[in-house]
């Protein structure tokens, strides 16, 4: 099943009264470096596993307090969807494509921070299918390809030797 998007609260209204928090780390690049650093924030617990991605990705791309971002904020997180497997499909707006991140391991910055940030907070990911408007991208727009579910292995602290 994909999951609902969680309900968005106003950053000056804080969570509702009662509400379960939970602290997700999240990944973004590094200042000068092609490599992640991680953030740490607080959020309300969703409950499920689906819905935690979708926050996750929604705090990934509301940018870093610190740190650098190559996704635009307007990127919108459609579904995320996670099979028996653990492989998990996030379904992103195609509007991304026209602003792809590219250049000195942005794009291994921008895919590595989704994809790590998922994998560390929920536990049953054990890969990730990025889609645009619920379809796999045949053809990258970059260096890695996105025809594939990604290993989060893929994205240690510090981009492959190929991208420095």
């Amino acid at each position: 099943r994909l999951a609902q998007q969680p309900q968005v609260l106003a950053e000056q209204e804080g969570p509702p009264p009662g509400a379960a928090l939970r602290t997700v780390r999240l990944y973004f690049g590094a200042q000068g470096r092609v490599e992640l650093s991680p953030e740490e924030r607080v959020i309300v617990d969703p409950g499920t596993a689906e819905d935690l991605a979708i926050s996750v990705v929604r705090e990934v791309l509301r940018g870093p307090v610190e740190g650098v971002s190559g996704l635009p904020q307007s990127t919108k997180v459609r579904a995320f969807y996670l099979t028996p497997d653990g492989t998990g499909y996030l379904d992103l707006s195609s509007d991304l494509l026209d602003r792809w991140p590219r250049g000195d391991g942005l794009e291994w910055v921008s895919i590595g921070s989704l994809i790590r940030s998922i994998a560390e907070n929920v536990p049953a990911v054990r890969a990730v299918q990025i889609l645009f408007d619920g379809h796999v991208v045949e053809v990258p727009p970059g260096s890695i390809p996105l025809d594939l579910p990604l290993d989060p292995a893929l994205f240690g602290a510090q981009s492959p030797e190929l991208l420095r």
